[in-house]
C-alpha cells in the first residue's frame, strides 16, 4: 500500500475510534442521567393487561376499547415510568401506546406513532400527548402528519418552535403544574400563538415530577399534592377533552 494510503487509512481509523468512543461515552452519560421508573410503575408493567411488543408497550383496558393514546416521554425518563399513569386511562375505556425510544430521549422518534398506528389501527379515534419534550415532539410529530389524529394533549409542555399548528382543527388540552419550576414559562407562554384558539389550558396543584413515577427531577418545585392526587386531576381532564361521550 503507497504511503499516502497507509496515512489515510491510519487517520479514519483514529476518526473512527473516536467517534466511537464519544458515542459510548455519550452513552454512559446518558444512562448515569435517566431518570428511573419507581416501584408503583414497575408494578403496573406486571399486570396482564399490559403487553410489551418490542419496543411498543401497550396498557389494555379490560372491557371495550373506546379510543387510542399514544404517549411520549419527557427526555431522559423511562418510558415505563408512566406505566401509572398509562392504566388509569386504560381504565376509562382507553387503550395506550407508549414507544420505548432511544436513549430515552422521544425528539430521536417524533414518527413512532406511525409504527403504532400501523401495526394496531382500528376504528377507534387516535389521540396523542406526550410529557415535557415529549410534548414538544408530540407536536412536530401532529405538524407533519396526514393521519386523523383526534386530540393533542400537553403535560407540562409546549410546542416547538417549528410546529404552528394554529390552523389545525383538532382538540388541545395544555396541563401545566402550578409549581413547576421545570417548564420556562416565558416560552410556554409565547407558544400559546403556535397552537389553535380551541386550545384549553389548565392549571392544577402539583409539579413537573410528578406527571410520571420516576421520582423528583433535578430543579423543579415541592408539589402541594400527592402524586395520585396530580394523576387524577390529569387523567380526569383528558377524559373531558376526549368527550365525555365517548364513555
Amino acid at each position: 500500500m503507497p504511503l499516502m494510503k497507509k496515512k489515510i487509512h491510519k487517520r479514519l481509523s483514529i476518526i473512527f475510534l473516536i467517534l466511537l468512543l464519544a458515542v459510548i461515552i455519550g452513552g454512559v452519560v446518558l444512562k448515569t442521567q435517566t431518570y428511573s421508573s419507581m416501584d408503583e410503575a414497575k408494578a403496573i408493567m406486571k399486570q396482564e393487561n399490559v403487553l410489551v411488543d418490542g419496543n411498543i408497550i401497550v396498557i389494555n383496558p379490560e372491557g371495550e376499547v373506546k379510543g387510542n393514546v399514544v404517549f411520549y416521554q419527557g427526555g431522559l425518563v423511562e418510558t415505563e415510568s408512566y406505566a401509572v399513569f398509562g392504566q388509569q386511562l386504560a381504565e376509562k375505556g382507553l387503550r395506550v401506546f407508549m414507544y420505548k425510544m432511544p436513549f430515552n430521549l422521544a425528539i430521536l422518534n417524533v414518527g413512532a406513532f406511525d409504527r403504532i398506528y400501523e401495526q394496531y389501527q382500528d376504528d377507534k379515534d387516535w389521540y396523542l400527548g406526550g410529557h415535557s419534550l415529549g410534548g414538544a415532539s408530540a407536536s412536530m410529530y401532529i405538524k407533519k402528519s396526514t393521519k386523523d389524529i383526534k386530540g393533542l394533549f400537553f403535560l407540562g409542555a409546549y410546542p416547538s418552535d417549528s410546529s404552528d399548528l394554529s390552523d389545525r382543527k383538532l382538540k388541545v388540552l395544555s396541563i401545566r403544574a402550578e409549581n413547576d419550576l421545570v417548564v420556562n414559562l416565558d416560552k410556554y407562554e409565547k407558544a400559546k400563538d403556535l397552537l389553535p384558539t380551541q386550545t384549553q389550558y389548565i392549571t392544577i396543584p402539583g409539579n413537573h415530577s410528578n406527571f410520571g413515577y420516576y421520582g423528583f427531577q433535578k430543579g423543579d418545585g415541592e408539589s402541594s399534592i400527592t402524586r395520585e392526587e396530580q394523576h387524577k386531576l390529569v387523567v380526569d381532564a383528558i377524559v373531558e377533552m376526549i368527550g365525555k361521550s365517548n364513555f
